[in-house]
């Protein structure tokens, strides 16, 4: 590591290179961070907008936004289980009857 290091900075050719190198490394870096702040931004807007579509209250401070979100995911959540336990439930009955039409067609009625 010390070798490669030395022969870098032994050279000009290699030093410009290697600074080349950084130069796209930084700029590739600083380019995903606008991308995300600019994503972030974005999404935080359609969900004002969809909030005020709504007739819900848009947050005017970080902590109301916090609790809005954590909100949003509660209810969500709350939303995905009661569907699930309804598939359950319909799966269910709909195996027993499969099951009960079976039992009859091999044992006769």
């Amino acid at each position: 590591m010390e070798n490669t290091i030395d022969t870098i900075f032994s050279n000009p050719v290699y030093i410009a290179i290697a600074g080349v190198l950084a130069i796209i490394l930084v700029y590739a870096i600083i380019k995903k961070i606008i991308k995300l702040v600019f994503t972030i931004g974005v999404l935080l807007v359609l969900y004002a907008v969809y909030l005020n579509y709504t007739d819900q209250e848009v947050p005017q401070n970080l902590e109301e936004l916090k609790e809005s979100v954590s909100e949003s995911v509660e209810k969500a959540k709350n939303v995905a289980s009661e569907s699930l336990e309804d598939v359950k439930e319909s799966t269910k009955n709909i195996v027993e009857e499969k099951v009960e039409k079976k039992v009859n067609e091999v044992f006769g009625d």
